[in-house]
């Protein structure tokens, strides 16, 4: 008989090697895509790693901000400009910021399956079958935590920040809090989830408190931090909030309803895009809200990162908005292990489906977010 630490360890490695080999297999399809497109359709390679947000962080890279780019945070488009400068611009910056984006996903399987194996972890910081694997690494936008984006940086600092706050290491969660500030718009979700998961580790009401107050005023340095660097490269702390006054906003809670069947006046006549990332959505709130019922902090994260988008009067972005939530994508995978064999399967065709149309999408300079 085995012993169940024996039974654990056993788990925990099957569950590892599953996540590499996933994690090869999605890298070398979507490359793999890449290449074929450009081939067949006579575009060249360089192009297809620079479309749309990635050809306006290689912008940042090569011209520094300018207006509307000041939208996008300055972390990931400095360090992409730090290694490009070490090169000596011998490579494209999409072709750095894709490599960039690689090593901080493979840190983030690494990272992860490392502290799988160290003692149980909370609900969602990790999957619990190769099926939560296999739903956050064919999740539909998966594309950008290996490309030119910052979601790959994103995914890898924010799991830090998290699983640092609930093994009670409160340093290296305010850095990495601080460092997703700068990255995302999502940063100030994980800075709320991480100051949650710390105090929740404290034995009294008191401590939580304490603990909680003192997470969120640090959080709040690393803001003006940022606010700080927004006004003394564009004379305004909050250029980065008023450039995005040229993305697609509502004006009225009625504008946010109507938005849900594309009822707003940049909507078009019927789009079957936009159904399925509605269809997605869905699938988020299902399981943020399954999630939320397990652990409060991760849930509320979760359900925040869906909530924010619907100012701007549709899930047009959803898909790349969900790319970078592991909890919910484990959960769902985890949950979708327990299903009947046909379920499962139908599911993960339909989710490899939709990946490599929206991973082609990219290709071909179709909205793929």
């Amino acid at each position: 008989m085995s012993s169940p630490s024996q039974v654990a360890g056993s788990s925990h490695s099957r569950i590892a090697y599953a996540s590499w080999g996933l994690v090869v297999l999605t890298l070398v399809h979507h490359f793999g895509l890449w290449a074929w497109t450009a081939w067949r359709r006579d575009i060249p390679p360089l192009l297809v790693l620079d479309r749309w947000d990635s050809h306006h962080y290689s912008t940042l890279v090569l011209e520094g901000y300018s207006w509307p780019l000041w939208a996008f945070l300055p972390l990931y488009p400095g360090l992409v400009w730090l290694v490009w400068q070490g090169l000596e611009g011998t490579l494209p910056p999409q072709v750095v910021g894709a490599a960039l984006s690689t090593v901080c996903l493979l840190g983030f399987v690494a990272w992860n399956t490392h502290q799988a194996r160290q003692g149980p972890v909370r609900e969602g910081m990790t999957a619990r079958t190769p099926w939560g694997w296999f739903v956050f690494l064919y999740g539909p936008a998966s594309f950008t935590l290996h490309s030119h984006h910052t979601e790959g940086l994103f995914l890898l600092l924010s799991f830090g920040a998290l699983a640092c706050a609930s093994r009670r290491q409160f340093l290296p969660s305010v850095v990495l809090v601080s460092l997703c500030i700068f990255t995302r718009n999502q940063g100030c979700f994980v800075a709320i989830a991480a100051a949650l998961l710390a105090a929740l580790r404290e034995p009294t009401w008191r401590e939580r408190f304490v603990r909680f107050c003192l997470m969120g005023c640090l959080a709040l340095v690393a803001f003006g931090g940022l606010l700080a660097f927004e006004w003394s490269r564009s004379g305004d702390p909050f250029m980065f909030l008023k450039a995005q006054r040229e993305w697609n906003h509502v004006d009225s809670l009625w504008g946010v309803i109507r938005g849900l069947w594309f009822g707003n006046p940049w909507h078009k006549g019927f789009s079957g895009w936009l159904v399925l990332r509605n269809v997605f959505g869905a699938a988020w709130l299902i399981f943020g809200v399954m999630l939320w019922r397990r652990d409060r902090a991760l849930g509320l994260y979760v359900l925040l990162s869906l909530l924010v988008m619907l100012p701007q009067g549709d899930l047009g972005n959803a898909f790349r908005f969900g790319a970078v939530l592991f909890p919910v994508m484990f959960v769902a995978g985890d949950w979708l292990a327990t299903r009947p064999k046909a379920l499962r399967w139908t599911v993960a065709l339909l989710l490899v489906w939709l990946n490599h149309k929206v991973t082609h999408a990219y290709a071909i300079a179709k909205w793929p977010y």
